[in-house]
Formats: structure tokens, sequence, C-alpha cells
């Protein structure tokens, strides 16, 4: 997942996880931003949803469109809850909106079942680095937002996608925010302080 800073496009969306804890967000789950803390933090690529015929392939939702993420990578990380293991990528193909997956020593459809209900995921700092003025949603979740006057909002706790554009759910004190992510209404994005600044439209209130 991830947004431009000019035009605001609808983009795929990305998962974060630490160990010990896994997430990732999107119309499939929601996550709020986990503390960096000093052990190595991972980002979902993809979740396992179905085994795929009977030599072994399995079926994934793309949790990013950044496919470049995929490129050249010889093994993976797969993590459900507390079972985590490594797996050798034998093959990668487009499946619809899906992708297929084959791994190295799974080769029927009971063993690409075990893998059912799993993550995807590769270290946070292995990420494709985003063109200027791109994010990956994990990096807004958790952001606080205010308006041009200096009005504070809430925090950014949930990104929807639609047809047209994101859309930017922000929270404070059980109330909440739909702010459509459009160049209009968003003005700037200030990741090392932490925050995002806005223009309400008339009626976003």
């Amino acid at each position: 997942m991830r947004d431009s800073g000019v035009g605001f496009s609808p983009f795929g969306r990305l998962g974060f996880s630490s160990d010990g804890v896994n997430g990732s967000c999107g119309p499939f789950f929601f996550f709020g931003r986990w503390p960096l803390g000093s052990k190595k933090e991972w980002v979902a690529l993809s979740r396992l949803v179905k085994a795929h015929g009977v030599r072994g392939e399995v079926r994934g939702v793309l949790l990013t469109d950044v496919l470049e993420n995929f490129q050249g990578r010889l093994t993976i990380r797969w993590r459900r809850e507390e079972d985590v293991r490594e797996l050798e990528i034998e093959g990668i193909r487009p499946h619809g909106t899906l992708l297929l997956f084959k791994f190295k020593g799974v080769d029927d459809r009971g063993a690409a079942q075990e893998l059912v209900g799993g993550t995807l995921e590769i270290p946070l700092d292995e990420l494709v680095p985003l063109p200027p003025g791109e994010y990956y949603w994990y990096q807004l979740l958790g952001l606080k937002v205010y308006t041009e006057e200096g009005e504070f909002l809430g925090v950014l706790e949930e990104i929807m996608e639609t047809a047209g554009h994101d859309v930017y759910v922000v929270r404070k004190e059980g109330q909440e925010i739909l702010l459509p992510a459009i160049k209009e209404v968003v003005r700037a994005i200030l990741l090392e302080e932490g925050r995002m600044v806005v223009h309400l439209l008339e009626g976003l209130r």
C-alpha cells in the first residue's frame, strides 16, 4: 500500500508487524501503528487464502501494489500467529487480482493448505523505496491530524480503499472524521513530526 502526494491516487495496502506481533491493514484487516523497537520489524506483502490446484500452489491476496518487493527474492518469511518459518520461493505468477505462490517442498494440495491463513513478510528495511511524495500506508497510520489553523482533529487510525480515492479515518474521543485522500484536503504529510495537515472542505466535519 502506498499513497501519492500528487493527486493522492488510490494504491494498495501494506501490513506491518514486529517480532511477536502481527498485523496488516486495508479492507481485510486493520491495525494501528506499532511502536518501533529494538526487534526487527517486518511488513506483510501477501496473505495466503486458498490452496490452488494439486501441485502445491497457494493463492495470496496482495497487501501491497509495489510488486517490486517480490522481485529477486529467493526466500520469504511465512507467519501465522506464533508459527514462523522461512520459505524458499520457486515461483510467483498472477492469478486475476491474486498471486499464485509455489514454495520449495510444498508439492501437493495438502501441503499448500497448511500455509493458508499465514502472511508472507519481509524485513521493513528491505522495502523498495518510493518516489518523493508517495507513502506506504504503515507510514501514515498513527499520524496526528491537524487543520491548517492548528486544530487537532484526532489520529489517523484506518485507511479505506474506494473506487475513486482512499479515505482516511481520523478518530478522537469516540468521534471520527472521514477525510478523502485528495490534494484539496491533504495539505502536508510531515512524517518526522508525526503529523498531517488538512484543509476541511465543507461537509467533512
